[in-house]
């Protein structure tokens, strides 16, 4: 089958499945590992995602350019594992239609929870 085609396939189980998709089907194959593990591949499914739960038309371009952004893979600094680094804005588990809320701050810079921020040492800012 053309890789193309297969990405097509994997794009279509993602926006069903959601987050949980990136790991089932990174574990099924070396080949669908490579193409969900791709950044641009990740990038396109989150923003289809995003798509899916904002009416842009709704929002100012300024919002749109602030908020329309894709989340980064980073490295928790305490527990080391990696996690979905969300920039603040909205979020969901990546299934179409699915949106927990809207956040604008980002209190925990660098770390995957707030049990590895505190057992990292860290403190509330006054």
């Amino acid at each position: 089958m053309p890789r193309e085609i297969l990405r097509r396939i994997l794009m279509g189980v993602v926006i069903v499945d959601g987050d949980v998709a990136f790991l089932r089907l990174s574990l099924t194959c070396q080949i669908f590992r490579e193409i969900v593990s791709d950044p641009k591949f990740r990038e396109q499914a989150h923003l289809i995602w995003l798509d899916s739960v904002v009416n842009w038309c709704a929002f100012s371009r300024k919002h749109m350019e602030e908020f329309r952004v894709p989340y980064a893979l980073s490295q928790c600094l305490h527990c080391t594992e990696i996690f979905k680094d969300c920039p603040p804005g909205y979020v969901g588990d990546g299934r179409r239609g699915v949106l927990r809320g809207f956040y604008s701050d980002k209190d925990f810079e660098g770390y995957c929870s707030v049990e590895c921020f505190f057992n990292d040492g860290g403190v509330f800012p006054e």
